[in-house]
């Protein structure tokens, strides 16, 4: 794990743990349930002492950071503050120790009392609606031909909409119909029954939104559980164009009948 400094969020698990909790309560994750999950990784995160000191203090102080610290977590915190910075801070510096001190009296002071400015999500003046939903078909008109792909997963919050798009290998003259997006090849690794989905277009709202034109829903479909494989940032037509073709790694795709990946088909 990487230290950069003494302060609470100055390592790798403070980021982590800062992230879990501050940047997922922005995008409007229930407290409970933050606090829930990241009380069940407390044993990932406190292998010894050192790191239990890292860990309890994050939590701490990003809980206080959101106006929601809980009077169990603040006296696990405080009895860790009062036993002192852990030695192994020696070991990064010199004067780590007396630095961490420091930090940590300012911390415990935080702590007793509560944040006058806790951290608020803003709430968006108007709703936004996605452009399309998981299991959306589409046909992609491109200069001289169509492709077909669809929609995997929509991650939707508060902040932000994105769209992971999954690009079948089918290229043709006309408006592709969904018997041919069935009977289609799609880059796909599968054990027995799970699949993992190694093509992938990453867009927000506002990139996929000014494509719009170019995209047709012809139908859809539900998928079988799929993870992932591949997560790639696109923003533009010719980012589709290029997953769809992938010239570069023909030999060396995994391909299976996109068929198999459809559960069900809802509408034709």
């Amino acid at each position: 794990m990487a230290i950069d400094g003494v302060k609470i969020i100055d390592s790798d698990d403070g980021h982590d743990i800062y992230n879990a909790i501050v940047e997922r309560y922005k995008d409007g994750v229930s407290v409970d349930t933050i606090i829930s999950e990241i009380l069940s990784e407390e044993q990932n995160f406190c292998t010894d002492e050192f790191y239990t000191e890292i860990y309890w203090t994050a939590v701490a102080y990003s809980l206080w950071k959101i106006g929601h610290l809980s009077a169990d977590i603040k006296q696990k915190a405080l009895d860790i503050i009062a036993q002192g910075p852990h030695e192994f801070w020696l070991e990064i510096d010199d004067k780590a120790l007396k630095q961490r001190q420091k930090v940590l009296d300012k911390l415990a002071t935080q702590l007793q009392s509560e944040n006058p400015k806790p951290l608020k999500v803003r709430k968006s003046k108007t709703k936004r609606e996605p452009h399309f939903k998981v299991g959306d078909v589409l046909a992609v008109k491109f200069e001289k031909n169509y492709g077909a792909i669809f929609v995997s997963e929509v991650d939707q919050s508060p902040r932000k909409i994105e769209y992971h798009l999954a690009c079948t290998r089918l290229l043709q003259e006309e408006t592709p119909t969904m018997e041919q997006f069935l009977n289609s090849k799609i880059v796909c690794r599968k054990d027995n029954t799970n699949f993992g989905i190694d093509t992938d277009c990453w867009f927000n709202h506002k990139d996929l939104g000014l494509l719009l034109d170019h995209l047709e829903v012809i139908g859809s479909v539900e998928l079988y559980p799929c993870k992932l494989w591949k997560l790639a940032p696109a923003g533009t037509l010719e980012d589709i164009y290029e997953e769809i073709t992938d010239n570069p790694r023909i030999g060396k795709l995994r391909l299976i009948d996109t068929y198999e990946l459809v559960k069900e088909v809802i509408e034709k």
